[in-house]
């Protein structure tokens, strides 16, 4: 698996190599066809938020370097783990990316995207700046259509 990672807040992405993770359970590999740049994976590469009149938002912490973003994600399903019925080696989703922890009642209530724990995609966790990409659960992927998959995947985000 190839990714484009930064190793420090600011400096140029480099390319790594690793294996690919096989899926369990609910799980899904995804092999990313497509990934939008936003001006959030800015933000976090350059490590903060520009507040205006000079004030920044420091969002170093809780990141393990190196770090892959991207949360625009398009792609094809490659493996699924053996949970998984609803999705099918081939198929062509786009990656919902604002994952929630999953046990909170927040998230319990179907509001993950307001989880005070995320681990959401290319922010919180790994993205789609790579060849391939676990998600963790099927039902974050979803039927793009007829729309070109380098559209599609910036409908994401939002």
């Amino acid at each position: 698996m190839k990714s484009y990672q930064f190793e420090e807040y600011g400096a140029p992405l480099v390319e790594n190599t690793g294996a690919a993770p096989a899926p369990r359970g609910d799980e899904v590999l995804m092999d990313v066809t497509a990934c939008g740049v936003c001006h959030s994976d800015i933000h976090i590469w350059e490590g903060y938020f520009d507040l205006g009149n000079d004030k920044k938002l420091d969002i170093r912490g809780g990141r393990e370097l190196p770090f892959t973003l991207g949360h625009e994600i398009v792609g094809t399903v490659a493996a699924v783990g053996e949970n998984v019925i609803d999705v099918e080696v081939g198929d062509k989703r786009v990656v919902y990316p604002w994952i929630g922890c999953g046990e909170c009642a927040i998230c319990k209530a179907g509001e993950e995207q307001l989880c005070s724990r995320p681990r959401q995609l290319g922010i919180d966790v790994a993205g789609g700046y790579s060849d391939a990409l676990l998600v963790p659960n099927s039902r974050y992927l979803l039927d793009y259509g007829d729309l070109p998959k380098e559209l599609a995947c910036t409908y994401t985000c939002s």
